[in-house]
C-alpha cells in the first residue's frame, strides 16, 4: 500500500521516529480531514456495511435485569463491581498476553477499545499497588461489559460485540497452592450460582485443564480437584487435557460445561494468568480470571433453551 503512494519508507517512520503523541496528532488530523470529506449519504453507505456498529440482537430490559441478578449476586460472594472505561490502555492486551494486536480495535489518544475486561482489571489493581494505594490483601473485581473482538468469524452466530461477565481475582502467593485453588473454586462457585439461580441451569459440569508445564498429577490440579469436590460435591469434575495451541493460561484452567436439552455447551472458562507479575515485575503476584458469556445465556433464553427461575 505505501508502494502505491510512493512511501515505502513512511511505515518506519511513523513507527520508529515519531514519539506517540506526535503519531496521536499526525492521525488525529488525518481522520479529521477524512471525516470533512464525506457527506450523510455517504456515511449512512459505510454504516450499512460496518458490522461493528449494529445494535445488539437482545430483550434489552431482560437482558439489565439479568445483568443487575448477577452483579449483586457476585457482590454477595465477595466480588466488588466495577463499571469500567468503554476503552482501555492502548496494548492492554497484547503486551502481557498471548493476543494479536490486530485483534483488536486501536484507537486514538493511546487507547484501544474494550476486549477484554480483566486486562483493565489488572491495569487497575496494579496502578493500585504501583502507587501505594492498596494495602496487602487479596482483591476481587467484577464486571458486566459489551466487549469488541476485531478478528473476522465464519460462523454467523459469533457477533463482533457481546456482553460478557468478567472476574478477577488479585492477591501474593500463599503456601502451597492455597491462593491459588482457593481463587479457582471462588470463580467456579460464583459462575455455578450464576447458572443455577439467574439462569434456571442445575446440570454443570467443571473440565480442569493443566498448563503447559504442570500434568495432570501435579499438586495444583490435585489441589484444585480436592477443594472443588470438597466445596461442589455435586459438580463433576474431571482432568482434561489442554489445547497445545492455546498459551493463554498459566498453570491450570477451567471450562464450565452447561447441559442444554441434553447436549454439552462450554459457558464459562478461567485460570491463572501472569499479567500482574509482568507488570509489577514480581514474581509473587498472583492473577486469576474468569468469563461467563451472560449474553449467550441471555439469547439462550430467548431461544426457550433455559427456564429462568425469575421470569416463571
Amino acid at each position: 500500500m505505501l508502494e502505491k503512494i510512493h512511501q515505502p519508507g513512511l511505515f518506519d517512520a511513523l513507527v520508529k521516529q515519531l514519539s506517540a503523541s506526535e503519531l496521536n496528532t499526525v492521525l488525529l488530523d488525518v481522520f479529521n480531514q477524512r471525516v470533512a470529506g464525506l457527506d450523510a449519504a455517504a456515511l449512512l453507505q459505510k454504516y450499512m456495511l460496518n458490522r461493528f456498529v449494529k445494535p445488539a440482537a437482545v430483550d434489552v430490559i431482560r437482558l439489565k435485569e439479568e445483568e443487575l441478578q448477577i452483579l449483586r449476586l457476585l457482590q454477595k460472594e465477595g466480588f466488588e463491581p466495577l463499571e469500567l472505561s468503554p476503552v482501555t490502555q492502548l496494548g492492554a492486551c497484547a503486551v502481557v498476553a498471548a493476543v494479536n494486536q490486530k485483534k483488536v480495535i486501536s484507537a486514538l489518544r493511546n487507547t484501544e477499545v474494550l476486549s477484554d475486561p480483566t486486562n483493565a482489571m489488572a491495569l487497575l489493581y496494579t496502578e493500585g499497588k504501583k502507587s501505594g494505594g492498596l494495602p496487602a490483601q487479596t482483591y476481587r473485581y467484577c464486571a458486566i461489559t459489551r466487549t469488541v473482538r476485531a478478528q473476522a468469524l465464519d460462523n454467523p452466530a459469533f457477533a463482533p460485540h457481546f456482553a460478557v461477565c468478567a472476574l478477577a481475582t488479585m492477591t501474593c502467593a500463599g503456601a502451597g497452592y492455597i491462593v491459588e485453588t482457593t481463587a479457582l473454586c471462588e470463580h467456579v462457585m460464583a459462575q455455578e450460582a450464576i447458572l443455577r439461580q439467574v439462569f434456571g441451569l442445575n446440570s454443570i459440569r467443571v473440565h480442569l485443564l493443566p498448563q503447559k508445564g504442570h500434568g495432570a498429577n501435579h499438586a495444583l490440579v490435585g489441589t484444585a480437584m480436592e477443594l472443588l469436590q470438597r466445596s461442589r460435591p455435586a459438580i463433576a469434575v474431571t482432568v482434561r487435557e489442554r489445547d497445545e495451541t492455546k498459551n493463554y493460561y498459566t498453570g491450570i484452567q477451567f471450562k464450565l460445561i452447561a447441559d442444554l436439552q441434553g447436549e454439552p455447551f462450554e459457558i464459562g472458562d478461567g485460570g491463572l494468568v501472569d499479567w500482574t507479575q509482568q507488570l509489577l515485575s514480581d514474581k509473587s503476584q498472583r492473577m486469576f480470571i474468569s468469563g461467563l458469556g451472560t449474553q449467550v445465556l441471555h439469547q439462550l433464553g430467548a431461544n426457550n433453551r433455559l427456564s429462568f427461575p425469575h421470569n416463571p
